[in-house]
């Protein structure tokens, strides 16, 4: 019996790679990882921005730019010594934004530390604002936190508690004894599956989602096939009540190809976790979305109307499951996609076994949409 089912993988498997069009769904792959990974290795960033250094004298400047552009992942950073030419490339849009700083940086900190209240130390120059021109402030900010927390430090020291004699040196050297080494928070997950953060850009970020929903396209792709063939008469001599798993069975070749197709493809973009949750987490996916697909199959009746609902469906996926952003509404609707329940299992067991009550419950659906179908029909 294992022989002859092996024999069948391996006929219907040569019959679908004689198929140009998988041939084409599996070639998408390769082509979207590969077109991700050469735009990782070039200059990329969510805005422009123009460090304007009017005095490159000033030591204190000159090592926060230093900084800011030794961390170019999220910001492209460009610099000039001259105002104008900044504001000019914001006004033509040669850049999102400018950052001026002050003739004197350490100065200006000094200043507004004595002062006890804040002042602008730099300014920041927008054509309008944007959530992401929102966040590179917050990196101007941490950039400059630390030479503004020895500022304040030093005022409150030598002014308010008298210690004038202290030597520079010594100030420091008190300082840096009372700082805390490394982060304030630590990166963990809910099941501790992963202790170290992935570490991949930030456009590798939802390839992960794409390849699901790609998984998801393959799964109709699958039943089109199943389709067109049943009503060419491929499967006249299989009988009614058969027709179901035969079905699963077709279906299932294409996926278990596109399965391992994902797995590799998000080996190579970077995105791959640890193995044993990667395949397992595969697997459960596959077969929640064979379900899926065929529920799909049997409640359009016809391929023209599956075809027509595959643009729907991977609207309704792109924007409901957590590919590019994780919504709080429609969470009714989020769990009847597969590709759901997949992206958030990989860091969460819990919807491990929600992709398991989702095929149990699928497949049951399934038999009876198919059973309820053919009522008139001799088995």
């Amino acid at each position: 019996m294992v022989r002859r089912m092996l024999t069948r993988y391996y006929l219907l498997n040569k019959r679908l790679f004689k198929k140009c069009s998988f041939l084409l769904i599996l070639c998408l792959v390769p082509l979207l990882v590969g077109g991700i990974r050469l735009l990782a290795k070039e200059e990329s960033g969510i805005a422009r921005v123009v460090l304007c250094l009017p005095n490159p004298e000033d030591e204190l400047a000159v090592q926060v730019a230093k900084e800011l552009m030794s961390e170019e992942d999220i910001l492209r950073y460009l610099y000039c010594e001259d105002e104008e030419e900044a504001r000019r490339m914001v006004t033509e849009n040669k850049a999102d934004t400018a950052w001026i700083f002050t003739q004197d940086l350490s100065e200006s900190l000094h200043s507004v530390a004595s002062k006890k209240r804040i002042s602008p130390v730099v300014k920041v120059v927008e054509r309008k604002d944007s959530v992401s021109l929102l966040l590179s402030r917050e990196i101007l900010g941490a950039a400059l936190y630390p030479a503004f927390s020895y500022a304040v430090y030093e005022t409150y020291v030598r002014e308010d508690l008298g210690l004038t004699e202290m030597s520079a040196d010594e100030l420091r050297q008190a300082y840096e004894r009372m700082l805390v080494e490394g982060s304030l928070f630590e990166m963990a997950y809910l099941d501790g599956g992963q202790d170290e953060e992935e570490d991949f850009n930030y456009l590798q970020a939802p390839v992960r989602g794409i390849l699901a929903i790609w998984l998801v396209l393959c799964g109709l792709a699958a039943c089109l096939y199943y389709m067109q063939d049943e009503k060419q008469g491929v499967f006249s001599m299989t009988p009614i009540k058969r027709r179901l798993s035969v079905s699963f069975g077709v279906c299932a070749v294409f996926l278990s190809d596109a399965a391992l197709v994902l797995l590799l493809a998000c080996k190579l973009a970077g995105v791959f976790t640890v193995w044993h949750r990667e395949v397992l987490s595969c697997v459960l996916f596959t077969c929640a979305t064979l379900v899926f697909c065929n529920l799909c199959r049997l409640i359009c009746g016809t391929p023209e109307r599956l075809g027509s609902s595959i643009l729907i469906l991977t609207a309704g996926m792109l924007v409901l499951c957590p590919v590019f952003l994780n919504l709080r509404m429609f969470r009714v609707v989020k769990y009847l996609l597969p590709p759901y329940y997949y992206l958030l299992s990989i860091h969460n067991v819990r919807y491990l076994y929600g992709m398991v009550i989702y095929t149990t419950v699928v497949s049951i659906l399934c038999v009876l949409l198919f059973r309820w179908k053919n009522r008139n029909v001799k088995m």
